[in-house]
């Protein structure tokens, strides 16, 4: 095996050759120049290159990902989905096997979609301001009304995704926080758990940031845990619009606030790192989900 660092170096390029690059346009040849010119501008902003729609079905790309096989597809890249009732979806690679071998049970080949822009609409994660889990289920996660918004089978957002990509979709394992004191609401984490987080959603602080903020140190879905960057939004993904291509909005994560009973973390419309209250009617929801 020869390394990158060992090939000989080509000489003698000349500006109508050609080379492959990929754009918002797809995946094409330009000239020399133009590729120059592409790539000084790529380094420059210190940026990703644009992705480009993925041509493969969903279960193409579910059979691709069992098999651990990833030519052509890149952090970035997208497919276009058509929800029920007509609302459309770009769903972004966020991480290519992120979480591979993680977990308590180890996670297989896997890659985590996340939508470009959120569900149209603002959604609150709970009817009251309470973060707390319950004496049944002590995961804030597992026990808000988000989840059962966004997973239930009869009148959830998964009832309207088109059924080719929920034939595609497996749940996402994760570290969760358990936050519930019979004695009443409490606002820290009280330990965590290994659990599914459903089919769809939401990436956590530290999934989004790098890093807590406002999410609790310490505990699975808050700022410590089982927790890793996506590499989307090491480079962009953090501004969502309202719907499809939308004007900016302030989006929910998974996260309980520290120091709060009451709050869930979430991004600011303007990219920060914040907390709303969980009856908040006013912050959306990207579409989150993996393929395995």
């Amino acid at each position: 095996m020869i390394k990158t660092n060992e090939l000989p170096n080509i000489t003698g390029f000349a500006a109508t050759d050609s080379f492959l690059v990929d754009s918002a346009q797809g995946t094409g040849r330009v000239t020399g120049g133009a590729a120059a010119e592409f790539f000084g501008d790529y380094f420059q902003r210190g940026d990703m290159a644009a992705g480009k729609e993925l041509s493969d079905s969903w279960a193409q790309l579910k059979a691709k990902v069992q098999a651990g096989n990833y030519t052509g597809i890149h952090v970035g890249d997208y497919k276009t989905i058509t929800l029920t009732g007509g609302e459309v979806v770009v769903c972004e690679v966020a991480g290519i096997n992120t979480y591979k071998n993680h977990c308590d049970t180890a996670v297989g080949n896997h890659i985590d979609f996340i939508s470009r822009d959120c569900l149209s609409g603002g959604r609150r994660m709970n009817p009251t301001n309470n973060n707390n889990g319950t004496a049944n289920e002590k995961r804030p996660w597992l026990a808000s009304e988000m989840y059962t918004t966004l997973n239930d089978e009869t009148n959830g957002i998964y009832a309207k995704l088109p059924s080719d990509l929920k034939s595609a979709i497996i749940t996402k394992r994760a570290l969760m926080e358990e936050r519930y004191s019979a004695g009443g609401a409490v606002a820290a984490d009280t330990g965590w758990s290994w659990g599914d987080m459903g089919k769809l959603w939401l990436p956590t602080e530290v999934e989004v940031f790098g890093h807590h903020t406002w999410s609790e140190p310490g505990h699975g879905t808050g700022g410590g845990g089982c927790n890793l960057q996506y590499p989307i939004f090491r480079y962009k993904g953090v501004i969502k619009g309202n719907g499809n291509g939308g004007s900016r909005c302030a989006w929910w994560e998974v996260s309980a606030a520290r120091a709060s009973a009451t709050g869930f973390c979430d991004v600011g419309d303007g990219g920060f790192a914040g907390y709303n209250g969980a009856s908040n009617t006013g912050i959306c929801v990207p579409l989150c989900f993996r393929i395995g």
